[in-house]
């Protein structure tokens, strides 16, 4: 399979990884309103797969390294099951997180989920000779965290939902900002924070699943998970009516595509991720920026809903929130540099 060989390479599949997990979620926007977070996942599910698929028979097949198929071979089968999990784990926290840009935005959707994901993921992950440095970044996260529910609360008390809009895809999508989205926000940074440890317990080592393989089972399992959530998510209704799976086949064709356009910009940001973390020693890849430059993500995905999305731009306090959101992702952005610097 392909590795990164050199410190340049490394770095370009880091800086494609923060535009690609920045951005796959405008997909999802420009599905419009209508378009409901159960039915974008399975399109993204299958986006997502599908570039596994390619990636594994074509990049994961070639280079000097064990191929794919001899990956496979090699790997335990604690660390094939590990694989399948993370892609489970990663199907119930992507719909919440899904759900939780709905009700909130893509602008105060990332610092929340993100930053708890982090939050979560670093309790687990991190095992630091400078706890100083650990700590500080924890207590940083959490105060991001936390500006991020502020900015929030204080849109609910500004702003009042207007009644969705029926139509023929399922009830509209509802702009409420409230507690809901809230709960549902921390509780898939909970989900997805639990997602990083388990992927990498089960990608690396020398009896690890590789980035190419660990991408596939994840990608198989994210797309069994979603179909098999979905029976729950879709009469539960978390944003809207519930639904029925006959409402997935009365979208678009364009809507169906930027559903497979997600997926498969997330799957690539993450297989980008991914090498980047197999690179060799000798390429000596900083630790601290391959933690920081992936996560630093949530700016780009906080630009892109402030400037293309025109989020919380009117209001009485819509200035305040931005303020807000913004003060989030400047403090989330040095506790993960903070972290970087603590799993040197």
């Amino acid at each position: 399979m392909v590795l990164p060989t050199t410190w340049l390479s490394a770095i370009l599949l880091l800086a494609l990884s923060f535009f690609l997990l920045g951005s796959w979620a405008n997909t999802f926007k420009a599905t419009g309103s209508r378009w409901r977070f159960e039915l974008f996942s399975i399109d993204f599910a299958v986006g997502a797969l599908i570039v596994a698929v390619i990636a594994v028979y074509t990049l994961g097949t070639l280079g000097s390294d064990l191929s794919f198929s001899d990956r496979m071979l090699v790997a335990g089968r604690t660390n094939q099951a590990l694989g399948i999990v993370a892609g489970a784990v990663f199907a119930l926290g992507n719909m919440l997180f899904l759900a939780a840009i709905s009700l909130l935005g893509m602008s105060a959707a990332f610092p929340l989920c993100v930053g708890s994901a982090v939050l979560i993921g670093a309790l687990f992950q991190i095992r630091s000779a400078q706890p100083l440095w650990l700590a500080i970044g924890l207590a940083l996260l959490i105060c991001g965290v936390v500006l991020a529910i502020a900015a929030i609360r204080i849109d609910k008390a500004s702003v009042r939902a207007p009644a969705p809009k029926p139509g023929i895809r399922g009830p509209a999508r509802k702009p409420s900002r409230g507690g809901k989205g809230i709960i549902v926000g921390v509780i898939s940074g909970i989900v997805l924070g639990c997602f990083f440890p388990v992927v990498q317990r089960g990608t690396s080592g020398d009896f690890g699943l590789g980035p190419y393989a660990g991408l596939l089972l994840i990608a198989i399992a994210l797309l069994i998970s979603t179909l098999v959530l979905n029976l729950y998510f879709m009469n539960m209704a978390i944003s809207g009516g519930p639904i029925g799976f006959s409402a997935y086949f009365t979208g678009l064709p364009r809507q169906h595509f930027l559903g497979f356009g997600g997926g498969a910009l997330w799957a690539i940001g993450m297989l980008a991720v991914g090498l980047a973390m197999s690179a060799p020693a000798n390429v000596e890849l900083d630790a601290a920026l391959r933690t920081f430059i992936p996560l630093a993500s949530v700016a780009l995905a906080v630009f892109w809903g402030f400037v293309k999305w025109k989020e919380f731009s009117a209001g009485p306090k819509s200035s305040r929130v931005r303020m807000f959101l913004l003060l989030s992702t400047v403090v989330f952005l040095g506790g993960i540099a903070l972290l970087g610097l603590a799993a040197r």
